[in-house]
């Protein structure tokens, strides 16, 4: 990471914050556009869902202010407390009846006053698991490369999450849970046999659970023609709607999917609606937005000494810019349909709430990032590739952390190998070297 100096708090990373401001403004915008026509049909006003978007966003905001203020050091006390907190709400959509939970046959919601307000347990479980995991992992040291203190308890906790989700059923926020705690424990510093083992277990457990649960979606993944009138209609009108749009799109709030053609418009499909309606250069804006989430964010976890909060930063990032990635894979009949939302954009409270949230914690670590000397210059692995230094960065971090006792110098990449003494003093020694 290059010869860095540790400083005081410092302003937050605002390239970052103005991203995630111009993806909520626009989600705002996309939200009415694709929702104005069902909220008119199904509750006699087109504001409904924005009305409740805006409320989401204002409470985030305030989330957001909250997460950045706070010293970020104060989570790893209630940690546990958190996770508990999480495992809780997550227990509770399996137990609570169905009328107070299912929604599209899925138990992912806890409704309350009639079902005008609502909670999605999964989502506050993503980033209190982000949390523990890092703490927990922090302390582990270089225990993490012990299958019995590292491999093994990690892998009990993170299926214990994944498995309460992937009862609801949820596959696609389970598969999102498990790329998130792969990249922290990877980040971590853990052996490389125990992940691709690991990597293996839970692509034949995932693989199971995924063809019992959601078999239906699997199918018409394959061919969703046969199955146009079950699961093949939405990806096939996600694919109309997509097509339609061309370059420049048929104009904001003109796509004629959203006329009860396409379902989930405003939720699940709203990448399809940029699409028809802002084109192919709305969804590459869309898709630069969260490549610059990336960047920041991975950034940020470089560029941290404290691993709990490089831990953090790695989880936060990974969580939105592959849920998000993941989406986009759908709409476009990549992957099977999962019911995964765009965050920042897609309709859903609960979502955007806790993902203004992580952004503030990933704000707040910036403001405790290293900086670089005025003078200093890149070193050859940075000026190739930046944006890929970050987990080779994380992993320095982590294992070169003196809250462990011990101090280990990371070594440059690309850096030649030094001479040792004894071989440079014969060279001096020898008649006629130079």
């Amino acid at each position: 990471m290059g010869n860095a100096k540790r400083t005081k708090p410092h302003e937050p990373d605002y390239v970052l914050l103005l991203t995630v401001g111009a993806l909520v403004a626009g989600g705002l915008v996309m939200v009415y556009s694709a929702s104005f026509v069902e909220a008119f049909t199904l509750h006699d006003t087109q504001f409904y869902y924005l009305l409740r978007q805006m409320i989401g966003a204002l409470i985030g905001t305030i989330g957001l202010v909250l997460a950045l203020r706070v010293n970020y050091r104060l989570l790893r006390r209630f940690s546990l407390h958190i996770m508990g907190a999480a495992l809780l709400l997550l227990i509770l959509v399996l137990v609570l009846p169905t009328s107070l939970t299912e929604v599209n046959g899925s138990r992912s919601w806890i409704r309350f006053s009639g079902g005008l307000l609502s909670v999605q347990p999964s989502e506050i479980a993503k980033l209190a698991m982000i949390i523990y995991f890092a703490d927990w992992l922090s302390k582990r040291g270089d225990k993490i490369g012990n299958a019995t203190y590292g491999l093994i308890p990690f892998s009990v906790l993170l299926g214990l999450v994944c498995g309460l989700v992937i009862l609801q059923p949820d596959v696609g926020t389970t598969t999102v849970l498990l790329l998130i705690g792969g990249l922290i424990y990877f980040a971590a510093g853990a052996n490389l046999l125990h992940i691709i083992l690991a990597i293996g277990v839970a692509a034949l457990a995932f693989g199971g659970l995924v063809n019992f649960a959601e078999n239906g979606r699997i199918l018409a993944y394959h061919n969703p023609w046969d199955y146009y009138d079950s699961y093949g209609y939405q990806p096939i009108h996600a694919l109309y709607a997509l097509g339609s749009g061309g370059l420049f799109g048929v104009g904001l709030g003109q796509a004629r999917q959203k006329f009860q053609w396409l379902p989930q418009a405003h939720t699940d499909s709203i990448y399809a609606i940029i699409g028809e309606e802002l084109g192919l250069v709305g969804t590459l804006l869309v898709l630069v937005g969260f490549a610059i989430i990336a960047y920041r964010g991975y950034r940020i976890a470089c560029r941290s000494e404290d691993p709990f909060a490089a831990l953090v930063a790695v989880g936060i990032t990974s969580w939105l810019v592959f849920q998000a990635l993941l989406n986009m894979a759908v709409t476009t009949s990549l992957v099977p349909f999962t019911g995964l939302t765009l965050p920042f954009i897609s309709y859903g409270s609960t979502s955007l709430i806790m993902c203004m949230v992580g952004v503030g914690l990933l704000l707040n670590i910036s403001r405790y990032t290293v900086t670089r000397q005025p003078e200093e210059k890149p070193d050859a692995w940075s000026r190739r590739s930046p944006a890929l230094d970050f987990f080779r960065a994380t992993r320095q971090t982590v294992a070169a952390a003196p809250v462990w006792g011990w101090y280990r110098r990371p070594r440059l990449s690309g850096a030649g190998s030094r001479r040792s003494p004894g071989r440079a003093t014969a060279r001096r020694s020898r008649p006629g070297g130079r």
